[in-house]
């Protein structure tokens, strides 16, 4: 028994191992794919910028394009073609003659035209990507993919298509490395080579990355004590230990293949104006079963999703879910408006604002008819989170403050951010009535957003007497809970 209960161990110690490594390389994944359509992006945002002009390559022309590039992360120069021909750019100035392009590696869907690799029209020494549209050309910098892998990670890396037939960028040594389809060929083993693959959402970028690693360790650290404790304890103890692990380790993928494969539902909870019980809009909330069946609360599955580098995932799908869902009423003349939470990796990303832009325009929604909500956990003391949420308000999307009155900076958040409502966290109501404390901050927390004209928005009504309280108190209050409507289908929304 102490044999098994060794071996068992030993087992337990390589799955902990592997599941590290599974872990650690689906984190480099996804920082990877993300910062692949970030520089794909910001080239798209470049060309778009420059490709109105009239005075091709006059002295204000060859100004405006060095102002696009000062502004640019990735990129190092940005040019203007004539019949194929590079004639000007930033870096360069007027070219006293042009120099023709290389031959196209391949042309996206929407008509981009690549150089993978390329050597610089103006200097070979420099070798760089390259991406063209009309007549406009970007480099990409040499450096884009700094710190891609981590030094000394051992990570191998591809950034192709979707369908496996161009590739952007390689990483380490990539012979034999492909994307590959459904579940990944080292889930549930113990094998050497460990491999996961990510593909970005199709509204942003065709682009996939798949990553592998070698994990050959069997007699590390975790596996020799859980060896020892199993040769103690015997094999039942260690095989609890690998059947734990496992059932953690099963819930992450199936999370990740319910992201991923549309296993992800979104629920509409109702927002009504308490004064006359209309209905003003709902809340977008995910939802999501364990094979079994059963319901798994988002206080759990949420915060699970960001540990796995998926929040940001986990947001554009919901937000793309939601805004095709609610497409018709949001596009009605009554003002109907859905709010959908934005999670802190969303205003650490550049891309977002685009990204929401983008979908509202696709659906024909304007963007007042969408309010996000940020909670107190988004680090906003950090200039550019700020500079994030002024851009979405420049946009026209509503800011509403989260889980007001549950942290220590409300005030600074409402003086930042400048928010459109304040949504008071649902533990406040529930001391309506019964908790003399409780019921002094919801009056303070009225008095603060009837002065400083901001709306308040009331989680977790559940009683008439608290629906009265609040309707008494401050008429224009909008609530939310089960008294007022549980979360449904959309096809289930009330008309009114």
């Amino acid at each position: 028994m102490s044999t098994l209960g060794f071996l068992a161990g030993l087992a337990a110690g390589r799955l902990i191992e592997v599941n590290q490594v599974d872990d650690r390389l689906a984190r480099h994944n996804t920082r990877l794919l993300a910062h692949a359509v970030r520089v794909a992006q910001e080239g798209l945002r470049l060309i778009q910028a420059a490709t109105h002009s009239t005075d091709l390559c006059s002295d204000s022309d060859v100004a405006t394009l060095r102002v696009l590039l000062f502004n640019a992360t990735f990129l190092r120069d940005i040019g203007r073609l004539r019949d194929g021909k590079l004639v000007c750019s930033a870096a360069w100035g007027v070219l006293a003659a042009p120099h023709p392009l290389p031959p196209v590696a391949f042309t996206t869907r929407n008509g981009v035209s690549l150089w993978v690799g390329a050597a610089n029209i103006i200097d070979r020494r420099i070798i760089g990507d390259m991406a063209a549209r009309n007549d406009v050309v970007v480099f990409t910098a040499p450096g884009a993919f700094d710190g891609f892998p981590e030094p000394g990670s051992g990570i191998d890396s591809l950034v192709m298509t979707r369908d496996g037939a161009h590739v952007f960028r390689r990483f380490g040594r990539t012979d034999g490395l492909a994307l590959y389809r459904g579940d990944s060929p080292s889930e549930h083993s113990l094998r050497a080579e460990r491999l996961i693959a990510e593909c970005a959402l199709p509204a942003t970028f065709d682009a996939c990355a798949v990553s592998r690693v070698s994990s050959h360790a069997w007699f590390t650290l975790p596996a020799l004590i859980l060896a020892c404790t199993g040769a103690l304890a015997g094999g039942l103890l260690a095989g609890l230990c690998v059947l734990w692990r496992q059932q953690s380790r099963s819930e992450r993928a199936a999370l990740r293949k319910a992201i991923r494969r549309g296993g992800v539902q979104v629920r509409y909870q109702p927002l009504r104006e308490l004064s006359t019980r209309r209905l003003v809009g709902v809340e977008a909330l995910a939802r999501w079963r364990a094979r079994d069946g059963s319901a798994v609360p988002p206080a759990l599955f949420v915060p699970l999703a960001e540990e796995m580098g998926l929040g940001r995932e986990l947001s554009r799908v919901v937000t793309q879910q939601a805004l095709h869902d609610l497409a018709g009423r949001l596009r009605d003349a009554t003002g109907f408006y859905v709010s959908i939470n934005v999670s802190a990796e969303d205003l650490q990303d550049d891309a977002y604002p685009d990204f929401l832009l983008r979908t509202v325009n696709e659906q024909g929604i304007a963007p007042p008819r969408v309010a996000l909500e940020i909670t107190e956990g988004s680090p906003l003391s950090d200039g550019h989170v700020r500079g994030i949420i002024r851009t979405l308000q420049r946009q026209g999307f509503r800011i509403l403050i989260d889980d007001f009155g549950t942290g220590n900076s409300n005030l600074n958040y409402l003086a930042e951010m400048q928010a459109d409502a304040i949504k008071l966290d649902r533990r406040f109501t529930q001391a309506i009535g019964a908790e003399p404390a409780g019921t002094l901050i919801i009056d303070h927390v009225i008095d603060i957003s009837r002065a400083l004209g901001v709306g308040l928005i009331v989680e977790g009504i559940e009683t008439e007497a608290q629906a009265r309280y609040l309707s008494a108190r401050q008429p224009a209050t909008v609530g939310q809970g089960w008294l007022l409507g549980r979360a449904v289908r959309p096809e289930d929304i009330p008309l009114e």
